[in-house]
């Protein structure tokens, strides 16, 4: 990277350059606000390291241009005598960092390791940002309709924080998925997503799951177990169908949250991770709570910032490229040169009401896949795994059916 150090001491000037060069970064420095700007334009730096005070002017003042001029660039500002003030108008200028002198090698260190981590993560939204133009996908999320596009922003902007997130969505709608997109979007990228699904275990094991277990803590425990919040520490954890869990538990979790620590089954010692958390229900969490399903502190504690997933009926300019998708993937790992769509079908397809979502509209395709013969699905063989449905949508479905979708196994594919 190429920093430039505005700094009017030329002992610290110095010292910052050799640090700067450790770091495997070009540095330059000049010591006024006259130099700065000249240099900002010769030099065209990526990262800027300004002191407040210079001798015909403000540093701050610096930053601001230079960042006007480049909005990435990124800023360091440095005072000898820091104030609220000062660090608010550095904020506003685009500081990522306000730091006290003298400065420590190992203080500029942690700064630039942040720095990496932010561009990197700046460059993965780039490119999936394009991606997103060209083929409508974000991440794993898959679609060009107006809902979608809605639910893409929402999880651009969620990404980028630390707040709980609480996601909503019939069964199939994609909740794991979404999660998992918003943890690629984010700063904790590179530590580990770990979902876990309260509805899938025994009440009695989730609190064991969950926090882990010191070894006797109850019969059968032969040695000590890390729970999933211990797993998930410093990245990511996705509590799948919130509203199974247990009230009891549902205070230890408050408690989890407020304290930023957990304690193992048996165990005497807290201990502090660091956790952002996802939650997830196919329930309406409001109806949840006058159910005695959902308690409301953990609610409000939970839905800190909410997502609502929508059905793929109400996205249906989705359903031909979320087919198409499913196709090719599957192609990629079967190989039985199934290479198109009647459009025949894809209109059967975009006509069903699909109460099962994304996931039934997943599974639809690969069994068609199966039963084909030739190298194109057809209208015919989604009829028979789709008995009643056609290309045009009848009064019912239009009103979304809940019933199951029935299937078929008849047929299979020649080799």
């Amino acid at each position: 990277m190429r920093v430039l150090i505005v700094e009017d001491d030329v002992a610290l000037r110095k010292g910052l350059e050799s640090a700067v060069r450790d770091l495997d970064s070009q540095p330059k420095s000049v010591g006024t606000v006259g130099e700065a700007s000249r240099a900002v334009e010769e030099f065209d730096p990526e990262v800027l390291i300004v002191d407040v005070n210079l001798p015909d002017g403000d540093g701050i003042e610096v930053l601001r241009a230079a960042r006007e001029a480049k909005p990435e660039r990124e800023g360091i500002v440095l005072t000898g005598q820091a104030s609220f003030d000062t660090a608010v108008e550095a904020l506003r200028a685009g500081a990522s960092d306000y730091l006290m002198k003298p400065l420590r090698p190992a203080q500029l260190e942690v700064v630039f390791q942040r720095l990496a981590a932010r561009r990197t993560l700046e460059t993965e939204v780039e490119t999936l940002r394009a991606e997103l133009q060209e083929t409508g996908k974000l991440g794993e999320l898959i679609g060009k309709s107006p809902t979608m596009v809605k639910v893409f922003d929402t999880i651009r902007r969620v990404a980028r924080s630390n707040a709980p997130v609480l996601i909503t969505g019939q069964s199939g709608t994609g909740k794991e998925v979404a999660a998992r997109t918003i943890h690629r979007l984010s700063r904790r990228a590179s530590a580990p997503f770990v979902a876990f699904n309260c509805g899938a275990i025994s009440p009695t094991l989730i609190e064991s799951e969950l926090f882990g277990h010191e070894r006797g803590a109850f019969t059968g425990a032969d040695k000590r177990r890390i729970g999933y919040f211990e797993e998930a520490n410093g990245g990511t954890l996705l509590l799948d169908e919130i509203t199974e869990m247990g009230s009891e538990l549902q205070v230890k979790l408050l408690r989890v949250l407020e304290a930023k620590t957990v304690r193992r089954v048996g165990g005497m010692q807290d201990i502090r991770v660091d956790v952002r958390l996802v939650s997830a229900t196919n329930r309406d969490p409001l109806e949840a709570i006058k159910q005695g399903k959902l308690r409301e502190d953990l609610y409000y504690r939970l839905n800190v910032f909410p997502m609502a997933l929508p059905l793929l009926f109400d996205r249906r300019e989705d359903i031909a490229l979320l087919a198409e998708h499913f196709r090719r993937h599957i192609e990629e790992q079967e190989k039985a040169g199934v290479t198109g769509w009647d459009p025949a079908a894809l209109a059967v397809l975009q006509a069903y009401p699909w109460p099962g979502n994304v996931r039934e509209l997943r599974n639809v395709v690969h069994r068609a896949y199966v039963m084909t013969e030739g190298d194109t699905i057809r209208a015919e063989v989604i009829e028979e795994l789709l008995p009643g449905a056609s290309a045009r949508p009848t009064r019912a479905e239009s009103k979304r059916s809940t019933a199951p979708a029935a299937t078929s196994t008849r047929g299979s594919r020649k080799r």
